[in-house]
């Protein structure tokens, strides 16, 4: 059986549960209980609260569920089996408060570590012949950029010349166009799939 996480376990007792037989009830219950509703529908003097005092007295006269043979072990097995995952192969929450500690202050210390590197390999270069060499390898996206800027510059124009009046118009024709055009879809495919 494969390593399970809390939930898998859970899903797999679910799962078993959800295989167990229905239950059957006792001889004559479920003509006692259709008795009980229709002498509540004779009698309206019964409170709702009666009918659901019987409802749930006949409920528990049900004799217990029987589990297979087979369910308690499965589970059991399934428990030990995640009970002997080590801790290092579980979540975070599992692993051991000493071990835990340990991990962050290494990580702690690692990453200012990185960042102190870091700082001091960065103060001894020269900033203009970085950012002259990041220049001229990164023109193509800088063109790019200025053509997009272009483009949205260009498009503001247009669209601050148009008057308002035609724009929300041809928003309003494009919409029942769009409309028109889902209906008369619907009303094909209505027919067509009637005719069938």
């Amino acid at each position: 059986m494969n390593k399970m996480t809390p939930e898998e376990l859970e899903q797999f007792i679910h799962r078993e549960l959800r295989s167990l037989p229905p239950r059957k009830g006792p001889a004559g219950f479920e003509a006692r209980l259709q008795a009980a509703v229709a002498a509540r529908v004779a009698l309206p003097s019964q409170s709702p609260e009666q009918l659901e005092q019987l409802v749930s007295r006949e409920l528990r006269a049900l004799p217990l569920r029987r589990a297979p043979r087979s369910l308690e072990a499965r589970v059991l097995a399934a428990i030990e089996q995640r009970a002997m995952i080590p801790w290092y192969h579980k979540s975070w929450t599992y692993w051991p408060a000493a071990v835990r500690t340990t991990f962050l202050a290494l990580a702690t210390g690692v990453t200012g570590a990185m960042i102190i590197l870091f700082f001091l390999m960065s103060r001894d270069i020269d900033t203009s012949t970085l950012s002259a060499d990041a220049g001229s390898r990164l023109g193509g996206v800088t063109r790019l950029y200025d053509v997009g800027a272009w483009i949205v510059n260009f498009a503001s124009n247009i669209f601050s010349s148009i008057p308002s009046l035609w724009l929300y118009g041809g928003l309003a024709i494009v919409a029942a166009l769009y409309a028109t055009f889902l209906g008369l879809g619907a009303a094909a495919y209505r027919t067509i799939y009637r005719r069938n």
